[in-house]
């Protein structure tokens, strides 16, 4: 089901007055998004209308930042994180300044793209060297890893065990973690497993990396144009990150005609949520009248 993102505004109470305020409704949209923890979304996966999905960037003359890598585009599955409230993140991968956000699948506006998520990760999966769009197999270990519900993983309790237990260097079993298997195909086991994904972090706040990891299919990119993208972020005191987040705001803009806000987040830390900020003075498009 798809409905405009003026219906989506009026649910979450939010202002719907004019497009001019499109940046501040953005804003508030994504801190509702991330403040919100369903165990569900009725009968699907809650990351269909809650949380927020990001994909960390670096912005480049030689490509979109929507683009795929060569890398993404052999094995078919593309890296986000996601954002929760009831999730303990307080970095993004590789130390992230920027990146961009994509609207909850349910609420993503009238007319664009669908997309699919595949698999969850507790933590990085080091999905670069994995089969099965990045769910499966990964090159780097003598195990063969495939989805957890493979290897009889429905819990996350018999996750952490089976983590604990796995051999070798501490500081290398995520390499040798299963991934949860969220394809819509899988019914209630996929809202029950990646529900049980964020219950590992839950549970495990020490974790190898203090981000997740989820895989969401490789999109269409002759219809990239399409894409539900929701902001382009920076983050709050990372070096270069807004001047990142302006560059592919305006580059969108050239490709498609269309606004996307600059949005600032502000991590989790460990007494204080997330924060989504829109600024008028750090867009460098004009905002649609």
């Amino acid at each position: 089901m798809r409905i405009s993102l003026t219906s989506v505004f009026v649910a979450l109470g939010l202002s719907t007055t004019a497009q001019a305020d499109i940046g501040p409704d953005t804003a508030s949209a994504m801190q509702a998004y991330y403040n919100a923890t369903p165990e569900q979304c009725g009968k699907a996966p809650a990351f269909l209308c809650s949380g927020i999905l990001l994909r960390t960037t670096r912005p480049s003359t030689e490509y979109h930042t929507w683009d795929h890598s060569p890398n993404t585009r052999k094995k078919g599955g593309v890296a986000f994180s996601y954002l929760r409230a009831d999730t303990p993140i307080h970095a993004l991968a590789e130390g992230a300044s920027s990146g961009f956000t994509l609207t909850p699948r349910r609420h993503r506006a009238e007319g664009t793209m669908p997309y699919r998520v595949l698999c969850a990760y507790p933590t990085d999966g080091d999905t670069w060297t994995r089969d099965v769009f990045g769910c499966g197999d990964n090159a780097q270990t003598e195990s063969v890893e495939q989805f957890c519900h493979e290897h009889g993983i429905h819990t996350a309790e018999a996750w952490i065990e089976r983590y604990e237990q796995t051999e070798g260097p501490a500081h290398q079993r995520y390499f040798a973690q299963c991934a949860f298997d969220v394809r819509s195909s899988r019914g209630q086991a996929a809202v029950t497993d990646f529900y049980q994904s964020l219950r590992v972090m839950q549970l495990m706040p020490e974790r190898p990396f203090p981000w997740n990891e989820m895989v969401i299919g490789a999109w269409d990119e002759s219809r990239s144009n399409l894409l539900p993208i929701q902001s382009f972020f920076h983050v709050t005191g990372q070096w270069n990150g807004l001047r990142n987040a302006q560059f592919d705001q305006q580059d969108w803009f050239t490709t498609t005609g269309k606004f996307v806000p600059v949005i600032e987040i502000t991590l989790p830390s460990d007494d204080q949520p997330a924060r989504f900020t829109y600024h008028a003075g750090e867009q460098v498009v004009t905002v649609p009248e």
